[in-house]
């Protein structure tokens, strides 16, 4: 066993190394990266989807006023400075001098009170923050106010959201689209737009006039340069054929990869694993409208039942890729807690038998919906049968595509358990599992208030302890079942330098080094 623990911490260094370049070694201008992606979006819009693969590729082109560090904070990025007032319901946004727009005028605050206003509209995020907007103006060029109704600390966290993100547009282009579909991909970012095919490629290439932040890279953070003259990112749906491509040098990126691929790979001399470093949960969202499971002693002994660390193992393979933690924040994020542990991964069945026969549960079936089209769902499902029916449980799962795992959780019958995997969040408080309106219903009161409290303070110690407190309710009350954390596998050439992947693919900073 011990040898065993050396063998994965060793694999695990090598995984996490930072592929950057020393300052006596500057990094190599040059060169187009293809970049293999799982899908395709189904816009280029990220006001108008919470698809993660538009956040990958559109981040490239458009910027957001703050963005994230390491360790998932929002610190500016458009912005240069931000400032509140002491009740926290004025919030004013100084903006960096000089940004030019890849069609060349320079960023200003029109631009950002247009833009707001449509993401406000168009996105989750949006709609729940401009639902406490009284006003947002821009009162001269370098200035944007956000008067709310309600005390408010969170405001550059909502901005710094990578899904769904609050991009910035010039004014024009949004007054010729209001909500409609965007036809002009014009930005700040650092690659500008240059042709997309739709099921072929999506092209773009450095902008030479990027005005870039002048502070030490950290995350998503800091200094942006495009080393690369281009990036193509390529939908190739067969993760087969992805590793295959990078092995021949076709793709020089190829994103989530089987980690039961990973023995192998790291043996590869063309091909370099690559762990991502921020986790997403795996987790049973419960149904809190309908059924047996509205119960809070039902979803307790369901709680109880299960072995989290034998699931996790069948559903991620690999242990390098998933890890036990009770924490629904990320070790890396600042506000992780283990507050709750102690209701984590019982694999108690007695507990949950007696659970079960206080609740007056009497064998209806507990529907799980699963999709076929992820092996962490399917697995996890399968594993998870046989510890709940030992317990008396009646467990019926029910395989679908995930569009009709969509399309059935929306309903309130139907169905008591959902498979799904949340990523990491740049604040508890916008946690989707503990949303009133996330499928599942999460409807405590208290919880509620706890939030909102969380919401309108700003010292990190009251929030901590808030946090905590919200932490432990979850456990108690349920209303899904964290499993662990999962880390998705990638794979590139070793050609490639800089990639961080935090929290996901950004290519600003990588290069690609000739071959020693």
């Amino acid at each position: 066993m011990f040898s065993r623990t050396i063998a994965v911490l060793a694999a695990l260094a090598v995984l996490l190394t930072p592929f950057a370049t020393t300052d006596a070694q500057q990094p190599r201008r040059g060169g187009i990266l293809t970049f293999a992606l799982q899908s395709e979006g189904p816009t280029l819009d990220p006001h108008a989807t919470t698809a993660l693969v538009v956040s990958y590729t559109m981040h490239h082109v458009f910027e957001t006023l703050f963005t994230i560090n390491s360790k998932l904070e929002p610190v500016p990025m458009l912005a240069d400075r931000y400032t509140h007032s002491p009740d926290r319901r004025t919030h004013t946004i100084t903006l960096r001098k000089g940004v030019p727009f890849h069609h060349g005028r320079d960023l200003t605050g029109d631009d950002v009170v247009a833009s707001l206003t449509r993401w406000g509209r168009m996105a989750v995020r949006g709609r729940a923050l401009f639902a406490n907007v009284e006003s947002l103006t821009a009162p001269d060029p370098l200035t944007v106010v956000f008067k709310l109704k309600d005390p408010y600390s969170l405001l550059p966290a909502d901005l710094a959201w990578w899904t769904q993100f609050a991009a910035i547009y010039p004014k024009e282009i949004v007054d010729e689209t209001g909500t409609g579909p965007l036809r002009k991909y014009i930005g700040t970012g650092p690659f500008r737009f240059v042709e997309h095919v739709p099921d072929r490629h999506l092209r773009f290439e450095r902008f030479d006039r990027y005005a870039a932040r002048t502070e030490t890279p950290d995350g998503m953070s800091g200094r942006r340069t495009a080393y690369l003259d281009g990036i193509t990112f390529v939908p190739v749906p067969d993760a087969a054929v992805r590793v295959a491509g990078v092995q021949r040098n076709e793709y020089q990126f190829a994103e989530l990869v089987s980690a039961d691929d990973y023995e192998r790979l790291r043996r590869e001399p063309n091909a370099v694993p690559f762990r991502g470093p921020v986790p997403s949960f795996l987790a049973f969202v419960l149904n809190k409208r309908t059924g047996p499971t509205t119960n809070p002693k039902v979803r307790q002994a369901l709680l109880a039942a299960l072995d989290a660390e034998a699931i996790m193992k069948v559903s991620y393979g690999h242990p390098l890729f998933y890890r036990l933690d009770s924490s629904l924040m990320p070790k890396e994020h600042y506000m992780w807690s283990d507050a709750g542990k102690e209701f984590y991964n019982q694999k108690n069945p007695e507990a949950a038998r007696r659970l079960l026969a206080e609740s007056g549960y009497k064998g209806e079936p507990i529907r799980f919906l699963v999709t076929a089209e992820s092996l962490w769902a399917a697995n996890s499902a399968t594993a998870a049968k046989p510890m709940l029916e030992r317990t008396g449980f009646n467990v019926d799962l029910q395989f679908m595509d995930w569009a009709t795992v969509l399309t059935r959780r929306g309903r309130t019958e139907g169905w008591e358990v959902m498979i799904t995997t949340f990523t990491a969040v740049p604040d508890p408080t916008f946690l989707l599992v503990l949303s009133t309106t996330f499928p599942g219903w999460y409807e405590s009161r208290d919880m509620q208030a706890i939030l909102t409290l969380m919401r309108r303070h700003s010292d990190p110690k009251v929030r901590m302890d808030l946090w905590r407190r919200a932490q432990v309710l979850f456990w108690n009350e349920v209303p899904t079942v964290k499993l662990g954390d999962g880390f998705f596998m990638h794979v590139h050439r070793p050609e490639i330098k800089g990639y961080s992947g935090l929290p996901s693919h950004y290519l600003w900073n990588v290069s690609l080094e000739p071959r020693r």
